[in-house]
């Protein structure tokens, strides 16, 4: 992995580590180290870790540093231990499979939020290919590489720890707006800044928690608060270690995002009993079905269209959505159930 604590995809590989640790499995986790240093949450995982191995890189942001870190780790541990299977999580680690294949060893990918970008790059298909299993984290995702690769890919979907359900609000009023993801072009949290804009006549807080995951673009969109000083309606509150409190405050939980697997925010969101609105991207199709509570990623106008849904909504209508999504969440995103999957996958490879 890229990293131990990241995004939405480390979360989930969090989740698989620490049910591999208490099953006892024979593995060895690589943490490239893409992004960032040093990560306290590792070092504490790592000291204790009894039957999982980790491995830090110093990987930087080259594939061709990755390619030769782990390809070395690899060669330097043959003598002590036989790899058997490799589970790749990245997308730019696909370069590595045809290596791992010449020494032997087989390769399960694991898609999280990158169908699209397979699609489009004749390089990761070629990578793919060599690939003795492929996996997808979401429905979207495994029906683009069935069609992409004419060969049945497997759908683990995401897993999420049980949470109680919140106590609902009497107010329905949206004043408050959560827009929980990693702060990056791809989220597309411009268009959120862009709605305060065109629509002055909102009172509330739009409240964005997320790792920086690009600097350059936190400082526009601090940039675009202060010209249409927006300070009193936007608060950045960077990295949230539990989210639970910032669910309790939320009216309305948003995702704007251009590109998505299945994301692990609308999943908490679902199952702490929040409403959700989402870019209308494929991806979140399986997941939100309702195309009132989707809107364009580049249109403002449909996002005050879906609040205004969501609003208007009966109370009887409202709180049979909130008990759907959680019930969904609660029978199809069980952490025992994703890592049983993989476990499965792992031993039949």
């Amino acid at each position: 992995m890229p990293e131990f604590v990241w995004g939405g995809a480390e979360t989930q590989f969090r989740y698989l580590v620490t049910y591999a640790e208490s099953h006892r499995w024979n593995m060895d986790v690589i943490i490239e180290h893409r992004f960032k240093k040093e990560d306290v949450l590792l070092k504490k995982t790592r000291q204790k870790a009894k039957y999982i191995n980790f491995y830090e890189l110093d990987a930087g942001t080259g594939s061709g540093k990755v390619l030769q870190g782990v390809i070395r780790h690899i060669l330097k541990s043959v003598l002590k231990k036989k790899y058997t299977i490799c589970l790749i999580n990245y997308l730019e680690d696909l370069v590595i499979a045809p290596y791992l294949r010449m020494l032997g060893i087989q390769v399960v990918y694991s898609e999280r939020i990158d169908a699209a970008a397979i699609v489009e790059s004749k390089e990761y298909q070629k990578c793919l290919s060599f690939c003795n299993c492929i996996l997808a984290n979401s429905e979207y995702g495994q029906r683009a590489l069935e069609q992409l690769t004419g060969r049945k890919v497997g759908l683990i979907r995401n897993g999420k720890p049980v949470v109680p359900m919140l106590p609902g609000k009497e107010d329905r009023r949206i004043s408050r707006i959560l827009v929980p993801a990693r702060i990056a072009p791809d989220k597309n949290q411009m268009l959120m800044l862009q709605f305060l804009k065109q629509y002055p006549e909102f009172d509330g807080k739009i409240v964005f928690a997320g790792v920086t995951g690009h600097r350059s673009y936190l400082g526009k969109l601090r940039q675009f608060v202060r010209k249409y000083r927006l300070n009193d309606k936007v608060e950045f509150l960077g990295h949230v270690e539990e989210l639970q409190e910032e669910y309790q405050k939320a009216d309305l939980v948003i995702l704007p995002s251009f590109s998505e697997g299945t994301p692990n925010v609308i999943l908490e969101a679902y199952a702490y009993g929040r409403p959700v609105i989402v870019s209308d991207i494929g991806p979140m199709e399986d997941i939100v079905s309702d195309v009132r509570l989707r809107f364009g990623v580049k249109n403002p106008d449909e996002i005050r269209a879906c609040m205004q849904y969501v609003e208007r909504m009966s109370v009887e209508d409202y709180q049979r959505l909130l008990k759907e999504n959680r019930a969904y969440v609660m029978k199809n995103y069980r952490i025992e159930k994703m890592a049983e999957g993989f476990a499965k996958i792992l031993r039949i490879c």
